[in-house]
């Protein structure tokens, strides 16, 4: 196996570890947190306080990777994983679970943004689109496993799926500790010291409009994950108990987990087709038309929302909205990793891990007060939002366009005049 795939191979399986082990942890924290008295706010906001952490050390992590580089972050950040489900594992209070996602947040900010940033180092700029969407499909993989696991090893104990989560992340620090080698050299770390750069000021450069739209689609995925549980229950009458779910014109008897399960593992996969496939697609048309359709795709997914009558159309929703989301995040991954210093790459990706993490924060608080509104405000508004960025998208690249012929009509008519 040649270094760079041999690189790639055990990238990906830390990124496969790292959000596997979310997607474990997502189905019985809510039993394991209710055995020890805990109300939904309780659970709401032990939650959000990893993604809270995640949102303000993710620029950390980027920049310290930018000055010592992106193993040890990776390292550090698997084993603070390893570490905090361990702990969660063994807690017996509320408090010691809250002190574990905490710690896991702070020390796990890193992973994302070094790991992002070691593909911007080995990969060259027609590769970068692939290399990303490859990120994507083993994140996504991640969360298409994590609750199928999760279920299997609850049957011995809600604390098992913990342990195994916390033991793969130990695996899986070890193998890049032994097989991934560092890709940033002196002088690239000493360029990242010298060029620190302030993430306000950032927000001021035309690459801010792609962490807002960074934000926009964790915030509009998260409204989806948060609410569609309410969503499927009012406006199909499903519950826990099988009732008649229309289908086609016909009907099948489901539960509201059985259709839930449907509509996410049908996301899931898709997910990881069009991460697979994203790089083709940037290759070919770039990130700007790339982020054009996903925006597209997402604001139309959401607004037909409306619309689903059925199971059937309901899954054609669903998949059109994971299917925007999944060709908008390598897409805009691509687009600032090309447009950033090698020197920045770390504390660029950081930033947008940031933007990530509060639509995560946001999305669930937003999307569920929206929904006591209407069930449909949850879906309606971030379509708009979709839909209004890519009009400002698409004006945006008009207008590039139009400035680069004129640039390009000018210089012609200087070298003919001399």
């Amino acid at each position: 196996m040649e270094l760079k795939s041999k690189q790639l191979a055990v990238l990906m399986l830390s990124m496969f570890i790292f959000t596997l082990g979310f997607g474990i942890m997502i189905p019985v924290m809510g039993f394991f947190t209710k055995n020890m008295g805990a109300t939904a706010l309780d659970l709401g906001l032990l939650m959000a306080s990893m993604s809270l952490m995640q949102f303000l050390f993710a620029p950390v992590g980027g920049r310290i990777s930018d000055r010592v580089g992106r193993k040890p972050v990776m390292l550090a950040g698997l084993f603070g994983f390893a570490v905090s489900f361990a702990i969660v594992g063994v807690s017996t209070q509320l408090w010691m679970l809250f002190v574990a996602l905490v710690l896991g947040g702070i020390l796990s900010a890193g992973i994302w943004p070094a790991s992002l940033a070691y593909i911007a180092d080995i990969s060259s700029h027609e590769e970068r689109g692939k290399f990303m969407g490859y990120a994507g499909a083993a994140s996504g993989l991640g969360i298409i496993a994590g609750p199928a696991i999760s279920s299997i090893l609850a049957n011995w104990g809600l604390t098992l799926p913990f342990f195994a989560s916390s033991a793969l992340a130990l695996f899986t620090t070890l193998a890049t500790l032994v097989l991934l080698p560092e890709t940033l050299n002196r002088e690239s770390r000493s360029g990242g010291i010298e060029r620190r750069i302030s993430f306000l000021a950032t927000l001021k450069t035309p690459l801010g409009m792609f962490f807002f739209l960074m934000l926009l689609v964790s915030f509009a995925i998260a409204c989806v994950d948060t609410t569609y549980v309410f969503f499927i229950s009012d406006r199909f009458g499903m519950s826990e108990l099988p009732s008649a779910m229309p289908v086609l014109g016909g009907t099948m008897t489901l539960t509201g987990p059985n259709v839930l399960s449907i509509l996410f593992t049908a996301m899931g996969f898709i997910a990881v087709a069009s991460q697979l496939g994203v790089g083709v697609m940037i290759q070919k048309y770039g990130e700007e038309k790339t982020i054009i359709a996903g925006l597209a795709l997402l604001g139309a997914g959401m607004a037909a929302v409306v619309l689903a009558a059925d199971l059937a159309s309901l899954l054609v929703v669903t998949c059109l909205t994971g299917l925007g989301g999944n060709l908008l995040n390598p897409a805009i991954n691509t687009y600032v990793s090309k447009r950033s210093p090698r020197g920045q790459q770390g504390a660029m990706m950081g930033f947008l891990g940031s933007f990530n993490s509060i639509g995560r924060v946001l999305g669930p608080s937003v999307g569920g007060f929206a929904y006591t509104i209407s069930m449909l405000l949850p879906y309606v508004g971030p379509a708009v939002l979709a839909l209004a960025s890519m009009a400002v998208m698409g004006c945006s690249i008009r207008g590039g366009a139009r400035r680069d012929t004129q640039a390009a009509g000018t210089e012609a008519g200087e070298t003919g005049a001399r």
